[in-house]
Protein backbone atom coordinates (compact mmCIF):
# COMPACT_ATOMS: atom_id res chain seq x y z
CA UNK A 1 0.00 0.00 0.00
CA UNK A 2 1.36 3.14 -1.26
CA UNK A 3 1.19 6.63 1.18
CA UNK A 4 -1.62 8.93 1.20
CA UNK A 5 -2.95 10.80 -2.04
CA UNK A 6 -4.30 14.51 -1.80
CA UNK A 7 -6.39 14.68 -4.08
CA UNK A 8 -8.63 17.42 -5.30
CA UNK A 9 -12.22 16.23 -6.17
CA UNK A 10 -14.91 18.95 -6.17
CA UNK A 11 -13.51 21.46 -4.35
CA UNK A 12 -12.23 19.02 -1.67
CA UNK A 13 -8.88 17.55 -0.83
CA UNK A 14 -9.03 13.77 0.42
CA UNK A 15 -6.15 12.22 1.73
CA UNK A 16 -6.47 8.20 0.22
CA UNK A 17 -4.17 5.77 -0.06
CA UNK A 18 -3.27 4.56 -3.32
CA UNK A 19 -1.92 0.95 -4.60
CA UNK A 20 1.54 1.07 -6.76
CA UNK A 21 2.00 -0.32 -9.97
CA UNK A 22 4.55 -2.12 -11.45
CA UNK A 23 4.89 -0.09 -14.35
CA UNK A 24 4.92 3.00 -12.32
CA UNK A 25 8.69 2.74 -11.45
CA UNK A 26 10.23 4.70 -8.04
CA UNK A 27 10.43 7.40 -7.83
CA UNK A 28 7.51 8.22 -9.59
CA UNK A 29 4.51 7.36 -7.67
CA UNK A 30 0.67 6.83 -9.14
CA UNK A 31 -1.24 9.65 -8.24
CA UNK A 32 -5.26 9.62 -8.84
CA UNK A 33 -5.96 12.84 -11.28
CA UNK A 34 -9.84 11.98 -12.23
CA UNK A 35 -12.69 10.05 -10.80
CA UNK A 36 -16.17 10.26 -11.76
CA UNK A 37 -18.83 8.42 -9.32
CA UNK A 38 -21.98 8.60 -11.29
CA UNK A 39 -23.76 10.47 -9.16
CA UNK A 40 -24.08 14.00 -11.36
CA UNK A 41 -24.97 12.84 -14.83
CA UNK A 42 -23.07 12.98 -18.14
CA UNK A 43 -21.54 16.45 -17.80
CA UNK A 44 -18.10 15.10 -18.36
CA UNK A 45 -19.14 12.62 -21.19
CA UNK A 46 -19.86 12.97 -25.06
CA UNK A 47 -22.59 10.94 -26.27
CA UNK A 48 -22.32 9.78 -30.04
CA UNK A 49 -25.65 7.40 -30.27
CA UNK A 50 -26.93 5.46 -33.44
CA UNK A 51 -30.19 4.62 -32.44
CA UNK A 52 -32.78 7.43 -30.56
CA UNK A 53 -33.82 4.52 -28.42
CA UNK A 54 -30.73 4.25 -26.48
CA UNK A 55 -30.81 5.00 -22.81
CA UNK A 56 -27.54 6.40 -20.72
CA UNK A 57 -28.03 7.20 -17.16
CA UNK A 58 -25.86 8.15 -14.55
CA UNK A 59 -27.17 8.59 -10.80
CA UNK A 60 -26.56 6.07 -7.76
CA UNK A 61 -23.05 5.46 -8.43
CA UNK A 62 -23.80 3.70 -11.84
CA UNK A 63 -23.19 4.25 -15.77
CA UNK A 64 -25.77 2.35 -17.04
CA UNK A 65 -25.94 2.38 -20.62
CA UNK A 66 -28.89 0.40 -22.54
CA UNK A 67 -28.81 0.37 -26.32
CA UNK A 68 -30.18 -1.48 -30.09
CA UNK A 69 -27.62 0.09 -31.51
CA UNK A 70 -24.16 1.47 -31.95
CA UNK A 71 -22.89 3.76 -28.69
CA UNK A 72 -19.82 5.49 -28.04
CA UNK A 73 -19.60 7.22 -24.68
CA UNK A 74 -16.25 10.00 -24.96
CA UNK A 75 -14.52 11.67 -21.65
CA UNK A 76 -14.30 15.39 -22.39
CA UNK A 77 -10.76 15.42 -21.24
CA UNK A 78 -7.81 14.39 -23.50
CA UNK A 79 -5.20 11.87 -22.14
CA UNK A 80 -1.55 11.72 -22.07
CA UNK A 81 1.46 11.01 -20.16
CA UNK A 82 1.94 7.91 -18.22
CA UNK A 83 -1.50 6.81 -17.28
CA UNK A 84 -4.15 4.41 -16.16
CA UNK A 85 -7.48 3.81 -16.84
CA UNK A 86 -9.56 2.01 -14.38
CA UNK A 87 -13.25 0.77 -14.14
CA UNK A 88 -15.77 -1.90 -12.86
CA UNK A 89 -18.12 -2.81 -15.85
CA UNK A 90 -20.74 -5.83 -15.86
CA UNK A 91 -22.42 -6.64 -18.91
CA UNK A 92 -26.56 -7.61 -18.59
CA UNK A 93 -28.81 -9.00 -21.43
CA UNK A 94 -29.24 -6.62 -23.92
CA UNK A 95 -32.72 -4.43 -24.31
CA UNK A 96 -35.68 -5.25 -26.06
CA UNK A 97 -35.40 -2.48 -28.35
CA UNK A 98 -32.11 -4.61 -29.75
CA UNK A 99 -34.90 -6.79 -31.66
CA UNK A 100 -33.16 -9.72 -32.47
CA UNK A 101 -29.99 -9.13 -30.13
CA UNK A 102 -32.13 -8.54 -27.36
CA UNK A 103 -31.10 -10.56 -24.44
CA UNK A 104 -27.47 -11.06 -25.40
CA UNK A 105 -24.53 -10.30 -23.54
CA UNK A 106 -22.20 -8.30 -25.75
CA UNK A 107 -19.06 -5.58 -26.38
CA UNK A 108 -17.51 -4.31 -23.66
CA UNK A 109 -15.34 -2.06 -25.92
CA UNK A 110 -13.48 1.02 -25.72
CA UNK A 111 -11.17 3.28 -27.94
CA UNK A 112 -8.42 5.19 -26.17
CA UNK A 113 -5.40 7.27 -27.74
CA UNK A 114 -8.15 8.55 -30.33
CA UNK A 115 -6.62 11.64 -32.26
CA UNK A 116 -8.10 12.88 -35.74
CA UNK A 117 -5.76 12.27 -38.35
CA UNK A 118 -4.74 16.10 -38.07
CA UNK A 119 -4.32 15.69 -34.55
CA UNK A 120 -7.27 17.37 -33.02
CA UNK A 121 -10.00 16.16 -31.06
CA UNK A 122 -12.18 13.26 -32.50
CA UNK A 123 -15.22 15.26 -34.03
CA UNK A 124 -18.49 14.07 -33.39
CA UNK A 125 -20.14 10.71 -35.46
CA UNK A 126 -23.21 9.16 -36.03
CA UNK A 127 -22.13 6.49 -33.58
CA UNK A 128 -22.40 3.68 -36.12
CA UNK A 129 -19.39 1.89 -36.14
CA UNK A 130 -18.10 1.97 -39.69
CA UNK A 131 -17.74 5.74 -38.90
CA UNK A 132 -15.01 5.30 -36.90
CA UNK A 133 -13.25 3.36 -39.32
CA UNK A 134 -10.52 6.53 -40.62
CA UNK A 135 -10.07 7.65 -36.71
CA UNK A 136 -6.67 6.84 -35.50
CA UNK A 137 -7.05 5.42 -32.04
CA UNK A 138 -6.40 2.00 -30.47
CA UNK A 139 -9.33 -0.45 -29.63
CA UNK A 140 -10.34 -3.57 -27.54
CA UNK A 141 -13.44 -5.49 -27.82
CA UNK A 142 -13.97 -7.71 -24.83
CA UNK A 143 -16.63 -10.46 -25.21
CA UNK A 144 -17.65 -8.55 -28.86
CA UNK A 145 -20.16 -10.29 -31.77
CA UNK A 146 -22.46 -11.94 -29.57
CA UNK A 147 -19.42 -12.92 -26.70
CA UNK A 148 -17.67 -14.63 -29.51
CA UNK A 149 -14.59 -12.41 -29.84
CA UNK A 150 -12.10 -10.27 -27.35
CA UNK A 151 -9.65 -8.28 -29.79
CA UNK A 152 -7.35 -5.48 -29.62
CA UNK A 153 -7.29 -3.26 -32.90
CA UNK A 154 -5.12 -0.59 -34.49
CA UNK A 155 -6.91 2.19 -36.48
CA UNK A 156 -4.41 3.74 -38.45
CA UNK A 157 -6.61 6.44 -40.19
CA UNK A 158 -7.06 4.15 -43.40
CA UNK A 159 -7.35 0.65 -41.80
CA UNK A 160 -8.57 -1.60 -39.30
CA UNK A 161 -5.26 -3.76 -37.57
CA UNK A 162 -5.69 -6.80 -35.68
CA UNK A 163 -3.13 -6.45 -33.28
CA UNK A 164 -4.33 -9.72 -31.24
CA UNK A 165 -6.86 -11.56 -30.59
CA UNK A 166 -9.20 -14.27 -28.99
CA UNK A 167 -12.13 -15.71 -31.28
CA UNK A 168 -14.50 -18.85 -31.28
CA UNK A 169 -13.47 -21.26 -33.98
CA UNK A 170 -15.56 -20.40 -36.43
CA UNK A 171 -15.31 -16.99 -37.21
CA UNK A 172 -11.20 -16.58 -35.84
CA UNK A 173 -9.35 -14.60 -37.93
CA UNK A 174 -5.27 -15.72 -39.05
CA UNK A 175 -3.03 -16.06 -35.83
CA UNK A 176 -6.10 -15.32 -32.84
CA UNK A 177 -6.28 -17.50 -30.20
CA UNK A 178 -9.28 -19.63 -28.59
CA UNK A 179 -11.75 -17.45 -26.81
CA UNK A 180 -10.84 -18.77 -22.65
CA UNK A 181 -13.17 -17.90 -19.62
CA UNK A 182 -11.06 -14.94 -19.12
CA UNK A 183 -11.71 -13.55 -22.57
CA UNK A 184 -15.60 -14.00 -22.22
CA UNK A 185 -18.16 -11.74 -20.91
CA UNK A 186 -20.40 -13.39 -18.22
CA UNK A 187 -24.11 -12.02 -17.14
CA UNK A 188 -24.25 -9.51 -14.43
CA UNK A 189 -20.14 -10.35 -13.11
CA UNK A 190 -18.50 -7.16 -12.51
CA UNK A 191 -15.37 -6.78 -13.90
CA UNK A 192 -11.95 -4.82 -13.52
CA UNK A 193 -10.37 -3.19 -16.37
CA UNK A 194 -7.19 -1.41 -16.84
CA UNK A 195 -5.95 -0.20 -19.64
CA UNK A 196 -2.14 1.60 -19.24
CA UNK A 197 -0.43 3.77 -21.72
CA UNK A 198 3.17 4.63 -21.04
CA UNK A 199 6.28 6.18 -22.48
CA UNK A 200 8.45 2.75 -23.37
CA UNK A 201 12.18 2.69 -21.96
CA UNK A 202 14.90 0.58 -22.48
CA UNK A 203 13.84 -1.74 -19.42
CA UNK A 204 10.85 -1.84 -20.36
CA UNK A 205 9.88 -1.55 -23.78
CA UNK A 206 5.84 -2.14 -23.09
CA UNK A 207 3.71 0.82 -24.34
CA UNK A 208 0.09 -0.99 -23.61
CA UNK A 209 -1.23 -3.10 -20.98
CA UNK A 210 -4.97 -3.93 -21.52
CA UNK A 211 -5.99 -5.91 -17.83
CA UNK A 212 -9.21 -7.66 -16.92
CA UNK A 213 -9.18 -8.90 -13.18
CA UNK A 214 -5.39 -7.94 -13.65
CA UNK A 215 -4.88 -10.57 -16.18
CA UNK A 216 -3.10 -9.01 -18.80
CA UNK A 217 -5.13 -9.54 -21.64
CA UNK A 218 -3.15 -7.68 -24.03
CA UNK A 219 0.39 -5.85 -23.92
CA UNK A 220 2.44 -3.95 -26.95
CA UNK A 221 5.76 -2.97 -27.66
CA UNK A 222 5.49 -1.27 -30.74
CA UNK A 223 7.73 1.00 -32.26
CA UNK A 224 5.48 4.22 -33.15
CA UNK A 225 2.73 3.83 -30.49
CA UNK A 226 0.00 5.99 -29.60
CA UNK A 227 0.82 7.84 -26.87
CA UNK A 228 -2.37 10.26 -25.64
CA UNK A 229 -5.55 11.35 -26.82
CA UNK A 230 -9.02 10.17 -26.16
CA UNK A 231 -11.18 7.62 -24.64
CA UNK A 232 -14.42 6.26 -25.10
CA UNK A 233 -16.61 3.48 -23.94
CA UNK A 234 -18.14 1.47 -27.07
CA UNK A 235 -20.83 -0.97 -27.52
CA UNK A 236 -23.64 -1.76 -29.55
CA UNK A 237 -27.31 -3.96 -29.53
CA UNK A 238 -25.87 -4.32 -25.39
CA UNK A 239 -26.74 -3.23 -21.75
CA UNK A 240 -23.52 -2.14 -19.58
CA UNK A 241 -23.26 -0.88 -15.86
CA UNK A 242 -20.10 1.12 -15.19
CA UNK A 243 -18.84 1.86 -11.68
CA UNK A 244 -15.60 3.78 -9.98
CA UNK A 245 -14.16 5.19 -13.32
CA UNK A 246 -10.85 6.84 -12.41
CA UNK A 247 -7.94 8.17 -14.28
CA UNK A 248 -4.40 7.63 -12.87
CA UNK A 249 -0.75 9.29 -13.92
CA UNK A 250 2.49 8.25 -12.68
CA UNK A 251 4.33 11.34 -11.43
Amino acid sequence: MGPPLRLPLCGLILSLPLTAAAWCEAPRKLERVATDDFRAGLARWRLEAEDTRAIVTAENGVLDIATPAGLSLWWREPLGGDYAIRFTAAALPAPASAGPHAGRISDLNMFWNALETDGGEPYPRSGKFAGYDGLPTYYVGFGANANTTTRLRLYDGSQRRLLAGFADASIAEPGELPMTPATRLLTNKPISVEIVSRQPTAADPIHLRWSADSNEVFTRADANPRLHGYFALRTTASRLQIRDFQILQCR
